[in-house]
């Protein structure tokens, strides 16, 4: 299968070098014009020249310190900015990611956006906000309001050589809108539609005087949600303030705020199939004859007064010196501080007739019920950090050069505490009927077990971009760090609990080394080879001493091409690469683990965009991805899953999104897209499959008038039932997508 993916790689890879060698031959067939002295003066003409043509040429924060574009990385880069997700109707950044080769998203609710990418998942996937690391992407992840985001940027592979610890499948880099010298700007957005889903924004910028320039938005996202009693709420404000006294300096002071209470639905529970009223078919198959009943589809088996929430500020500061030409300096500070609650019942368990189970009161569980389980976890994190980044750009031995050095430099306080009562089981529901009942308090084991952590990093940074010709340059970097874990746990009595805490010093080092060679002004060819590092099983947030090993090590072999044309406004690129993933945790005997277990994946992405007339465009990509444990032995389910294919990891994906602008000489745009998910793993131990699915969208735009427009969005045309997401954590359930949905609503840019 991998090598039938390797020769139609081959064959996108010469489709990419024909577009470019076209277009540069087109180049050059066309004559040149000349523009009269009296209409433009050279000064404009350079101007022009000086803009990117093609998106491929505009610079990306989250691939390079360097301030390199896509084109210029040897590594696969992807971004979305603002007015494609307001043209695609997306109200949340995460579906831009998933729009992305390879890449699926989903809404697990101990970890509100979850990301697979390459072969991993969770931590293995390092999410930013503005260029920021705030934390393991279990933790620290939520959902984020698209009217506040300007880009959203990934990264494709390891990339601890920017951000230290994790990032083995790859980078997603939320970016905000930022204030800027010019005329006054103001955006809004209302809309609103199924399931009581209501969604605003009001923001805009403007220059206070000749040096300082401001932006605010702020953004609210509600919906009563597709399950019963699940709402979810956020709010999200973001501010930033530009003071650029002289062309050698500027000074950019940010804040980002963000308050949410996510939905409490943890899942639709399976049931033996002898049990289903309604089975479901097409959605799930399980070797261990389980299924899902199409009665509880939106049942909600969670407490009533369930608990998802979280509140976090992110004041930053982004200073830039450039004393010479040459030389630029970069300071780049933040605080970040996070309050987030969970408390629910988070796994139903049916329990069929003479089951013998008794709830956390003695009584009885009757055939037809799901057990069900609580669970309390609440966080307080700190985090304080700087980054500071000298870069040269002075040529060496007579090549062109580029290099930075810098350091990074960062401390976390976190504090974790959890709680549950002692019997396996506190209450149970009805089945098909659930009263969802409060969360109460069960007897047992209920005082909090707290565990702080502490964790100091040290980091320092070079990058390089050497010229060796015209046509070729090397692309390099290295990271090395100095990173100290205090993590202390304490019993429920309050006492040090000695056996499970520990400290230690780690010191990573991670390197990039890539070059890039354009066969013309269109088409570049790269190779890479870059690694990783990050804990053996957990996030670093939470080992204990059963887990005092080395970090795993991760490392990525890609090469690619990267074309553009219809002069520029067509692009495509094609990457194959392998990732393997090595020291994992995992179960040697019944007390004991090691780090030996082991990860790999290998694929090929191809996405491209183009105009298929002056009012016709398209977007597509596909993405194969082969991804399998070597030797591990999940610790936490006891499951030996060599050879297995990792969760939630499907082996094709696809997108397609089209439009058409100006329907019939009117003010009225359409637009059309696909998404195919192809089957996944639900659990380690492959007893469980997720169906592949295919969802279309659609949606209208009527420009009212200038900067006015009415929108209307179909999501999930076809209402296909579909598994989103499953959570090893919660093996009785799984994440169900949403149905069909519709919203209406007007956005404004004036």
């Amino acid at each position: 299968m991998y090598s039938y993916c390797l020769s139609r790689g081959a064959s996108l890879g010469a489709l990419i070098f024909t577009l470019g060698a076209h277009a540069a031959s087109a180049q050059e067939a066309l004559p040149a014009i000349e523009i009269g002295a009296g209409q433009a003066d050279a000064g404009a003409r350079s101007a022009r020249r000086d803009e990117p043509r093609s998106p491929l040429d505009k610079t990306v924060p989250a691939s390079s310190r360097l301030g390199l574009t896509p084109r210029q990385t040897p590594a696969s880069v992807h971004v979305m900015r603002s007015q494609e997700m307001r043209e695609r109707g997306f109200d949340q950044a995460q579906d831009a990611v998933a729009a992305f080769p390879g890449v699926i998203v989903g809404t697990n609710p101990i970890s509100p956006t979850s990301y697979s990418m390459r072969g991993f998942t969770g931590n293995a996937i390092t999410v930013l906000r503005d260029g920021v690391y705030l934390g393991p992407a279990n933790f620290i992840n939520r959902p984020a309001n698209s009217f506040n985001v300007e880009s959203v940027e990934v990264l494709k592979g390891p990339a601890s050589l920017l951000h230290g610890q994790g990032a083995i499948g790859g980078v997603v880099d939320i970016r905000t809108k930022e204030p800027s010298f010019g005329p006054t700007r103001f955006d809004a957005f209302v809309n609103g539609g199924s399931f009581g889903t209501v969604n605003w924004g009001l923001g805009g910028g403007a220059q206070i005087s000749d040096d300082i320039a401001a932006r605010l938005d702020v953004s609210r996202s509600r919906s009563s949600g597709f399950v019963k009693n699940a709402p979810s709420d956020s709010l999200n404000v973001t501010t930033s303030v530009l003071w650029k006294p002289t062309e050698t300096f500027s000074a950019k002071f940010g804040f980002d705020f963000l308050t949410d209470n996510m939905s409490p639905y943890y899942g639709t529970p399976m049931v033996p199939a002898a049990s289903a009223r309604s089975p479901m078919t097409g959605v799930i198959s399980s070797s261990t004859g389980l299924t899902l009943d199409r009665d509880m589809r939106f049942n909600n088996y969670n407490v009533s007064d369930a608990l998802l929430s979280s509140t976090q500020i992110l004041p930053t500061a982004h200073v830039v010196y450039k004393p010479t030409n040459e030389v630029t300096f970069t300071d780049d500070a933040y605080y970040f501080h996070a309050d987030r609650k969970w408390q629910n019942a988070e796994t139903y368990t049916f329990q069929g007739a003479g089951n013998g189970k008794v709830d956390a009161y003695g009584n009885a569980i009757p055939a037809g019920s799901f057990s069900r389980d609580r669970f309390y976890v609440y966080h307080d994190q700190h985090k304080i950090g700087n980054t500071l980044t000298m870069t040269v750009d002075r040529p060496i031995l007579g090549f062109d050069n580029k290099f930075l050095l810098g350091s990074d430099v960062n401390s976390t306080h976190f504090v974790r505490d959890r709680g549950f009562p002692s019997a396996a089981i506190a209450d149970f529901v009805d089945a098909w009927n659930p009263s969802q009942g409060a969360w109460g308090v069960y007897p047992g084991e209920w005082p909090i077990r707290r565990s702080p952590t502490r964790i100091d990093d040290y980091a320092g940074l070079f990058e390089d971009v050497l010229t060796l010709r015209p046509d070729l340059k090397l692309v390099t970097g290295a990271r090395y760090e100095f990173q100290r874990l205090d993590r202390v746990n304490y019993n429920q009595n309050g006492t040090f609990a000695a056996s499970s805490s520990f400290r230690r010093n780690y010191h990573p080092f991670n390197f990039r080394v890539g070059a890039i060679y354009d066969v013309t002004n269109d088409l570049s060819l790269y190779g890479q080879y870059s690694t990783a590092k990050d804990p053996i099983g957990s996030a670093i947030y939470v080992v204990n001493a059963a887990q005092n090993f080395d970090l795993s090590s991760s490392r990525q072999y890609e090469v690619g091409a990267k074309a553009s044309f219809q002069d520029g406004k067509g692009e495509a690129t094609l990457a194959l690469y392998e990732i393997h993933r090595s020291n994992i945790l995992s179960q040697m005997t019944q007390n004991t683990a090691s780090n030996v277990g082991s990860q790999m994946s290998r694929g090929v992405e191809f996405a491209a965009s183009f105009l298929i007339t002056p009012q016709w465009k398209a977007s597509i990509n596909a993405a194969y991805t082969y991804a399998r444990y070597g030797f591990f032995y999940d610790p936490s389910t006891l499951v030996l899953a060599s050879g297995n294919r990792p969760p939630n990891v499907p082996a094709w994906t696809a997108n397609l999104w089209t439009s058409y602008s100006n329907i019939a000489d009117l003010p009225l745009d359409a637009g059309f897209g696909l998404r195919f998910v192809d089957s996944r793993a639900g659990n380690n131990a492959n007893t469980l499959f997720l169906e592949s699915y295919l969802l279309a969208d659609i949606g209208l735009t009527y420009h009212l008038t200038e900067g006015v427009d009415a929108m209307f969005r179909v999501n999930n045309l076809f209402d296909r039932t579909y598994v989103n997401w499953a959570e090893i954590s919660y093996p009785t359930e799984v994440i169900l997508g949403a149905p069909r949905s519709a919203t209406f609503g007007v956005a404004m840019k004036f």
